[in-house]
């Protein structure tokens, strides 16, 4: 077979750099091996657009903006190659929802019976993303976190980080429309997911989220009126519910978010774009993962 590799050696605590000797005794003997070393985000989408298709196996080891790299290399070229996921992030909120192994070891053995799942994926404004679209108090965080920060503490830095901005976040206006239903209110953060746990911040039964079921979760915060409500909205959050008076969870394919002043987003923790209309559809069984 032939395989690539696509490592991000910067990734989480230095685990995918370690991961690679392994990686590369499970699965080089007997195939063609080829190893992709991620330089900048542009660079390597290009890479992944040209030459997915190229091959039989992609396996892709470090975080989840890593994968968010490949995947929209991967999906402007309609691939359709079975895809392996080694986390070595600092949150890897995708590999937990899917319970994905880590060991690299085991992981590649897995790898080679090429037993694949279809699951849905994500588009905002023409960019795809494989677990979250945010907006609000926590999304610039995810972005904004120092990577050195994110690779001691792991998803607390993110925790951290939204809390101690939240005083600096300003609700933005927001019109909400999931599959035809509107919402329209002052918000703080609003989280379109296909996982069950974003950041640290939501998290959700697995009976929730169906991976595969052509729809996404939507949580929307809505401010309080008043500083002494927080705690009610803090408590609502943490207690798992989801029809509150401010958290509230929606499920729905197409979403579309519009604004009077632009609204910045997090794709898979990453910078995603400041739109005053966004529109976001559930791609339903894109990615061909190796599981």
């Amino acid at each position: 077979m032939k395989i690539l590799v696509i490592v991000n050696l910067k990734a989480g605590r230095g685990k995918a750099a370690e991961h690679l000797a392994v990686i590369r005794r499970k699965l080089k003997e007997g195939n063609e091996f080829k190893v992709y070393i991620t330089q900048t985000k542009e660079q390597t989408i290009a890479f992944v657009t040209e030459k997915c298709r190229d091959f039989d196996i992609i396996v892709v080891v470090g975080g989840d903006g890593t994968l968010n790299e490949v995947l929209n290399g991967y999906l402007k070229a309609g691939c359709d190659t079975p895809l392996g996921y080694i986390p070595s992030g600092s949150t890897n909120d995708f590999a937990n929802t899917l319970k994905l192994i880590a060991d690299p070891e085991e992981a590649c053995e897995g790898f080679l019976r090429l037993n694949t799942r279809k699951l849905d994926v994500g588009m905002l404004n023409g960019t795809y993303f494989s677990y979250v679209a945010a907006a609000g108090a926590f999304s610039a965080t995810s972005y904004n976190t120092p990577t050195r920060l994110k690779n001691r503490i792991g998803h607390m830095a993110y925790i951290l980080g939204g809390l101690m901005s939240l005083h600096t976040i300003k609700p933005q206006h927001m019109r909400i429309t999931v599959d035809g239903t509107v919402y329209e209110d002052d918000y703080l953060i609003v989280a379109v997911s296909n996982s069950t746990s974003v950041g640290g911040v939501f998290s959700y039964e697995d009976s929730m989220v169906g991976l595969d079921d052509g729809k996404f979760e939507v949580a929307l915060l809505r401010s309080p009126d008043q500083l002494n409500e927080l705690g009610s909205l803090f408590k609502e959050v943490l207690s798992h519910d989801y029809s509150g008076d401010y958290f509230n969870v929606y499920s729905g394919a197409c979403i579309k978010i519009e604004s009077p002043k632009p609204v910045s987003w997090s794709l898979d923790g990453e910078f995603g774009g400041e739109f005053i209309e966004t529109n976001i559809e559930n791609l339903h069984g894109a990615l061909n993962l190796l599981v």
